[in-house]
């Protein structure tokens, strides 16, 4: 005989248990590269959500710990088969503007925030003054990445993209992705170390 209320509690421990896990992507990330202890994670879980014994938490942990595994491997093909198609460069002499109205000034690519225009700007086309309430970055370098228009609907390549950088302790100064254009700006001093770093990939 099927005890259908035993399912029924099975089903719902694994949905909690994934609903929990799902919502901490850090925590998605160590079961993805394989580096979590499950009895523990268990242990843990168990009493967060307040169901369950804590075999049937670790073996949905278990159970999602695959499945992360193989979305990631294939997440991780697609975005290197992006970059591998994707033109980096890098341009000097870039300046970051921040107004909080419109302004009528050349720029490679803007952006309009809930409070204020940022603006990524060859700063040599620069002419005339700003006015006063505007902030001004200047000789920074724009790395931009040309991609194929697949990137638009393949998830996570920007999270890839930033991740590399502050794993080589790069710091971003303004990102902006539009359609099949990513501009990265950085300080100079940054600039040749991120450059590299990509053009491994591309």
């Amino acid at each position: 005989m099927v005890d259908n209320g035993s399912d029924k509690t099975k089903r719902s421990v694994a949905q909690l248990v994934r609903e929990t896990i799902r919502m901490r992507p850090s925590l998605m990330d160590a079961l993805k590269m394989g580096i979590v202890n499950f009895s523990a994670l268990a242990r843990m879980l168990q009493r967060e959500i307040g169901e369950g014994s804590t075999e049937a938490v670790k073996a949905a942990i278990i159970r999602v710990s695959e499945e992360l595994t193989d979305e990631r491997a294939l997440q991780e093909e697609r975005i290197l088969s992006i970059l591998r198609e994707s033109k980096v460069r890098l341009q000097d002499k870039i300046a970051v503007i921040i107004s909080p109205e419109m302004l009528d000034i050349p720029y490679l690519v803007t952006a309009y925030l809930t409070d204020s225009y940022v603006y990524i700007v060859d700063q040599t086309e620069l002419k005339g003054e700003l006015p006063d309430d505007v902030q001004v970055t200047s000789n920074l370098v724009a790395l931009i990445l040309l991609s194929p228009p697949r990137v638009e609907v393949t998830p996570g390549f920007v999270a890839f993209i930033t991740g590399l950088l502050a794993g080589r302790e790069i710091n971003i100064v303004e990102f902006i992705s539009c359609s099949t254009n990513t501009v990265i700006v950085l300080d100079s001093r940054d600039a040749l170390k991120a450059f590299s770093l990509l053009q491994n990939y591309t």
